[in-house]
């Protein structure tokens, strides 16, 4: 067995000030002491860096950025992080010291918490969490080895300097796993960034640790009938535990992020409830990704909405997407069976069959949405093409029906001069007219229209504002966070439950998610281009670091939205509707006003 190499030896002074001690802990490039700080008198945790050569200097650039961001929290559940020193080869972080062990050490020698330690023990965690995540700040590694326990019987979480932080994900590789695995949201593993339901996940296999002394089993796989539906629960492996807990830890282990609590603070409530908790503190939304966000019809395209709830919201300025024209034969079959197979009997037969040969619209779409639905439809073996409703319209109409209005108006003309009857010279050609007109309107009628026993109940200036974002927002996190905002804003409506002010909660939610989506491709561009980090100056880093805080605290805010909307849908927050909504909306708009900036100068130095 090789041994692991030594690097600072008891009695080494570092700055002339910080006695290392003894080591306590190491990390994936990092070896923690505890030391002693000769000028105050007072034991430190003393975090070194040890990165391999080539990423030193991204290493430290990304140490300081960690230390300036976590040094603003200050909160009796957060280990305390004081600087960041350079000396000589090394780069280190002083943090206070915690004489206590970690939970993974608790468990080992004295066995799993009892329920009421381990729910004491979320609660503490939940509140750290909930103060780190505020600032658009998350942790990425948490787990028991990251959790300590005080003397005075506080659990207190660590290392949130090894941990990803909002402003970090560029410099150490977007969608790369920092983290341990074991206690990984299902997302993340896929190679997603995660958001703050992430770390909800990690607490609560975390949790289920903590009860059981092991850890859950691994689904391998999130498809099937069961995806989204799997979760973990103690309660299996360790009868005792209560049912309300086994299901609080099982909320938030739920693979798909949408199902599991939609904010921190929210599972800290259902943890404080106890037996309450779960049914009363926040019920989750439908998440059925298959129908409209508003109403819950069938929407197979990942439009978001149908086209019902789209032409309530419909403007002048909407398009019509046909699909493009393909050549009868086997191509127009497949178009024809991608149709039936997506929308069934959501259009009749000879509806389908002229949507497949491009002679009438498939759906009609917000203009700024156009461009996004043909590349869905394309990515689904259906190309298409948006046009405009007021052009083209002569090709919409069929050469028979040019053909019989033209003989309609001939033939009513020449009777009309034959049996000089002048109402057959006036009505002829108005009744051909009229027979193009119609034709017109049908041709250019999307065939698709799915019914639905219900219609959204949003306030109509709301309902537009969530028509046109979803159909213009692309996938990704930004999209995903709005949707789930909109079901539960539905929900609370449809439940009539009092929430003044939810109309502007819809709207500005809508513009944050755009802003959001901005700074995702924005920080995408950035990605691409790594390489050029290796070089670049301190003033690049830090405003590519600005935007990706920006961008994780516009995040932060949307679900903080959703959290309270699923407070208000579980009836936990009578009362204090209007004020919390009036605070969440100040909260968005001041945030996204304060991103733009960000957004620009990232703009510059991508062009």
């Amino acid at each position: 067995m090789v041994a692991e190499p030594t690097y600072l030896t008891p009695g080494v002074v570092l700055q002339d000030r910080y006695e290392i001690a003894d080591e306590i802990g190491r990390g994936g490039f990092s070896i923690v002491y505890r030391a002693r700080d000769r000028r105050i008198g007072a034991d430190v945790a003393i975090k070194l860096l040890v990165p391999p050569p080539a990423a030193a200097r991204l290493a430290r650039e990304r140490l300081r950025r960690e230390v300036q961001v976590v040094r603003q929290l200050s909160h009796p559940n957060i280990v305390a992080v004081y600087d960041v020193v350079d000396d000589g080869p090394w780069s280190f972080v002083v943090m206070e010291y915690v004489p206590g062990p970690d939970l993974a050490v608790r468990v080992r020698q004295r066995g799993p918490l009892d329920p009421d330690a381990a729910a004491r023990l979320g609660r503490d965690i939940t509140a750290a969490l909930a103060a780190a995540h505020r600032r658009g700040i998350l942790h990425r590694d948490v787990k028991p080895q990251n959790i300590l326990l005080a003397p005075d019987g506080r659990a207190r979480l660590t290392d949130f300097g090894s941990a990803r932080l909002a402003g970090q994900e560029t410099v150490t590789q977007t969608g790369g796993l920092v983290g341990t695995a074991d206690y990984a949201a299902p997302e993340q593993l896929a190679g997603g960034r995660g958001d703050a339901r992430a770390d909800e996940y990690a607490l609560g296999v975390t949790l289920y640790y903590a009860l059981t002394g092991e850890l859950p089993a691994r689904v391998l796989s999130r498809g099937g009938a069961d995806a989204g539906r799997v979760r973990h629960r103690p309660r299996l492996r360790r009868p005792e535990v209560p049912a309300w807990l086994d299901d609080v830890v099982g909320r938030a282990t739920m693979p798909d992020p949408d199902d599991r609590f939609p904010a921190i603070a929210l599972l800290a409530d259902a943890l404080e409830r106890g037996a309450d908790g779960v049914e009363e503190g926040a019920a989750s939304a439908p998440a059925d990704k298959a129908r409209c966000v508003l109403c819950r019809a069938a929407e197979p395209f990942g439009i978001g909405v149908c086209p019902r709830c789209a032409r309530r919201a419909a403007g002048g300025d909407d398009v019509l997407v046909f699909l493009e024209w393909t050549t009868p034969g086997s191509a127009r079959r497949a178009v024809r069976e991608t149709l039936e197979e997506r929308i069934g009997t959501g259009a009749s037969a000879s509806g389908r069959d002229s949507a497949a040969a491009g002679e009438r619209p498939l759906l009609r779409v917000p203009v700024e949405a156009g461009a996004r639905v043909v590349e869905l439809l394309e990515a689904q073996g259906l190309p298409a093409r948006a046009e405009s409703r007021t052009t083209s319209w002569g090709a919409a109409v069929p050469p028979a029906i040019v053909v019989l209005a033209g003989i309609v108006a001939v033939t009513g003309a020449a009777a009309g001069f034959a049996a000089a009857t002048p109402v057959l010279l006036v009505t002829s050609p108005a009744v051909a007219v009229g027979l193009v007109t119609l034709a017109v309107a049908l041709r250019r009628a999307p065939v698709w229209n799915p019914s639905s026993t219900r219609r959204s109940t949003l306030p109509a200036e709301a309902e537009r504002a969530a028509v046109r974002a979803l159909a213009a927002l692309p996938a990704g996190a930004a999209r995903a966070l709005l949707v789930d905002l909109l079901r539960r804003a539905d929900a609370v409506t449809a439940a009539a439950k009092e929430a003044n002010g939810l109309d502007q909660l819809v709207i500005v939610a809508c513009d944050t998610a755009r802003d959001l989506a901005a700074l995702e491709q924005h920080l995408g561009a950035f990605d691409a281009r790594r390489d050029r980090l290796v070089d670049a100056p301190p003033g690049w880093l830090d405003a590519l670091s600005r935007c990706e805080r920006g961008r994780d605290l516009l995040t932060q805010r949307l679900l903080e939205a959703s959290a309270a909307l699923s407070g208000w849908q579980a009836a936990t927050v009578e009362g204090e509707g209007a004020e919390t909504l009036a605070a969440l909306v100040r909260d968005m708009g001041e945030e996204g006003r304060r991103q733009e900036a960000a957004a620009r100068e990232v703009a510059e130095l991508l062009a």
